[in-house]
């Protein structure tokens, strides 16, 4: 196992590129790694909230984690349709093995390997990645690229370089003004502005195990100027958070699911 995950990991490498801008700089969205990303002006912060595990929590985790999710096709059906907002959870771990860069509703989405949420006003939501979706075989898709297989299931994810939630099709925007449909195409504005919602981080689960974060420290908002979608940036090498990181991205380890559970408020008509 260990030479197929070092052999895929020096794949996904070579694979980096086509995903920077989808994390990098705010002042320049052809960013490379180097690059130092500004925060937006319209950001919202939630109230400071602290969240730990707990020993059950761990005990979950556990039972999680020795019963894998079963990988193959028939385990994982992607829903590409939405009635409201798709919400997908972009993230990548610390070999870039498990990528996932684009929402499912996307129309020229390649790099789609998530659970979605269909955000269709205020309330609780829930995005994830899980070991099926991550090795899930589309066939429009296609296999992730950057995958390494152990067999039917993915290897597990070990640390993280970014870990962001993206609401497509949300907001104004003050620059991007393209045109046709806003909830597929990230450069169309939507009808919303950042400073009116209120946002708010409720949990991180990795195989069912309660993730310890800052909240004050997660940064959200418009924060990039390649796209109008609102993003709650929980770490991004690439972004402010790396700075002052509101979660301990080097301990984060799972092998079946991540979860990301979040509210909104200020989408009712």
């Amino acid at each position: 196992m260990k030479a197929k995950k070092i052999l895929a990991a020096v794949t996904a490498l070579s694979l980096t590129t086509v995903v920077f801008a989808s994390c990098g700089d705010s002042s320049d969205s052809s960013s490379t790694p180097a690059a130092t990303t500004t925060t937006a002006a319209t950001t919202t912060t939630a109230a400071t909230t602290t969240t730990a595990a707990t020993e059950d929590s761990a005990a979950t985790a556990d039972s999680t984690a020795d019963s894998k999710t079963e990988g193959g096709d028939s385990d994982y059906t992607p829903v590409k349709t939405f009635k409201g907002y798709d919400a997908f959870l972009m993230f990548a771990d610390s070999q870039w093995l498990w990528g996932n860069w684009q929402g499912q509703g996307e129309a020229d989405a390649t790099q789609a390997f998530g659970v979605d949420a269909d955000v269709t006003g205020d309330g609780e939501y829930t995005v994830s990645i899980t070991n099926a979706s991550i090795s899930y075989d589309d066939p429009d898709e296609g296999l992730n690229p950057q995958v390494a297989l152990d067999g039917d299931y993915a290897v597990g994810a070990e640390g993280c370089v970014v870990m962001c939630v993206d609401i497509i099709g949300l907001l104004n925007g003050d620059t991007l003004k393209g045109t046709g449909d806003p909830k597929t195409t990230k450069d169309v504005p939507g009808k919303y502005n950042a400073d009116d919602l209120k946002v708010e981080l409720k949990s991180i689960k990795a195989d069912g195990q309660e993730v310890a974060f800052d909240n004050a420290k997660i940064k959200c908002g418009n924060i990039e100027d390649n796209n109008n979608c609102y993003r709650i940036e929980i770490y991004n090498d690439y972004g402010d958070t790396a700075k002052d990181s509101p979660i301990d991205k080097d301990d984060l380890a799972f092998e079946d699911s991540l979860e990301v559970t979040f509210t909104i408020e200020g989408l009712s008509e």
